[in-house]
């Protein structure tokens, strides 16, 4: 079971904009997903905070609905559980309610700062849906005209889409939709789903001597490239929702996205992390390394979670209400339980750093599951829907020898060699002398009286 999560509850008409948060790799949950998850869903985090904070963004005409997908690295799980749902009426939002699509794909090994729009030639030869792919081709373009370091590429039309989870729309109904990737036809990456998709694939690195706390906020070329490619998002976003009036003004942070990256590829356990979380979910950051994409199978990930919290705080409110009153809302007036999730954070540690300060986030981040159709609909042998599962468990242990270096060794049987030798000789010189060093008492002779 894996889970995916939206913000915020929309209402139509709304456009949907999505990433996965899943990587994987030959070994069971050893997938750093550097290139193939984590810079995708993190430019996308920095994207809907830059939107959120425009001045009139709950005034826009549409709804903008920010998905992050689990599972897709399993032949689109996450995505293909979101339709489903949609085409039986589980969802909020309906398959004919939404406008358009936008998806990040891979987008950290840019060349030449060129980002490629990806989209669709069967859907295009419906002339409506061609219409509206060229409204959203032009509010990209005219959305990274004002950020130079971003270089946008249209493709030639007749060019297939990528694997993306636009797909799995598509089969379902005809949607105007646009794929951003770093590459046209081949991937950059090398270390696609690969345990070597590591921070330095995506060239994140940081100067030596510096602390975990120094690092965690050193802004990286990397977290600047890729906060341009969330400004471009955000402007493109606010335009196609019906926005005019702030769109040059909205600019993704590039601390923000330097926190995020170090915090998902270098250090989970970090005092931002930490901060953002619940006390209970602060295990799930482990000890000293980054977090890893691999799904579950039956509870939700670490990355999930953090993720969730992530937006939460990026995009939420700090309300003032106690601890109680934020576990269960229910009972403030003017709070609506049904709207909002409410998260009480630890908080940042207080100017003596031995307490924390807590509070309140409320926000429209949210769960649902997303578990592969098939199992819910018991057709195991489904060629529509993934059937991918873990079929066993088993511990693999193994016993390791340290073998001695040659010189220790030498040195070990030399001084054994001395030893006996040395034993030899003083038990012979003992026992040639024994009836001097060894002599027998006397019998003692009869005593009278």
């Amino acid at each position: 079971m894996t889970r995916l999560w939206l913000w915020p509850p929309s209402v139509p008409p709304c456009l949907l904009r999505w990433t996965q948060l899943d990587s994987r790799s030959f070994f069971w949950n050893v997938a750093p997903g550097a290139e193939s998850a984590v810079a995708s869903f993190v430019t996308q985090l920095a994207a809907a905070e830059a939107l959120y904070k425009a001045p009139d963004v709950t005034t826009l005409p549409r709804n903008v609905m920010f998905v992050f997908f689990q599972g897709e690295a399993f032949d689109y799980i996450g995505s293909s559980r979101m339709v489903y749902d949609m085409e039986r009426g589980k969802f909020p939002v309906q398959l004919e309610n939404i406008d358009s699509f936008v998806e990040l794909r891979q987008v950290a090994l840019r060349e030449s700062l060129e980002l490629w729009m990806h989209t669709d030639p069967v859907s295009q030869k419906n002339k409506s849906v061609q219409s509206q792919v060229e409204h959203l081709l032009t509010a990209l373009e005219e959305s990274g005209a004002g950020v130079p370091t971003v270089v946008l590429r249209r493709l030639n039309q007749s060019q297939p889409l990528p694997p993306s989870s636009l797909q799995r729309f598509l089969r379902a109904r005809n949607i105007s939709g646009v794929v951003l990737t770093d590459h046209a036809t081949v991937f950059h990456n090398r270390y696609y789903h690969s345990v070597y998709d590591t921070a330095e694939n995506i060239n994140v690195s940081y100067p030596g001597q510096q602390s975990p706390e120094e690092d965690l906020d050193f802004v990286t070329d990397t977290a600047k490239a890729l906060a341009d490619v969330a400004t471009v998002l955000g402007r493109a976003l606010y335009q196609l929702a019906g926005g005019t009036n702030f769109r040059d003004t909205i600019q993704a942070d590039p601390h923000t996205v330097t926190r995020l990256l170090y915090g998902f590829l270098v250090r989970a356990n970090n005092s931002w992390f930490q901060s953002i979380l619940r006390q209970d979910l602060r295990s799930y950051l482990g000890d000293q390394g980054p977090l890893q994409h691999y799904i579950a199978v039956s509870s939700p990930t670490n990355t999930t979670y953090v993720v969730q919290y992530a937006l939460a705080n990026l995009t939420g409110k700090v309300v003032d209400l106690t601890r109680e009153q934020c576990q269960d809302p229910s009972k403030v007036p003017n709070e609506n339980k049904d709207l909002y999730e409410y998260m009480w954070v630890q908080g940042p540690l207080n100017s003596n750093g031995t307490e924390r300060l807590p509070y309140c986030v409320r926000s429209t981040a949210r769960l649902v599951r997303a578990v592969s159709p098939a199992f819910e609909l018991g057709q195991w042998g489904s060629t529509e829907y993934s059937t991918w599962t873990e079929s066993r468990w088993k511990d693999i242990r193994a016993r390791i020898f340290l073998i001695a270096s040659k010189e220790l060794e030498l040195i070990t049987l030399a001084v054994g060699f001395g030893v006996l030798v040395c034993s030899l000789v003083i038990t012979y010189c003992i026992n040639a002398k024994a009836d001097v060093l060894f002599i027998a008492p006397r019998e003692p002779g009869s005593v009278s009286f």
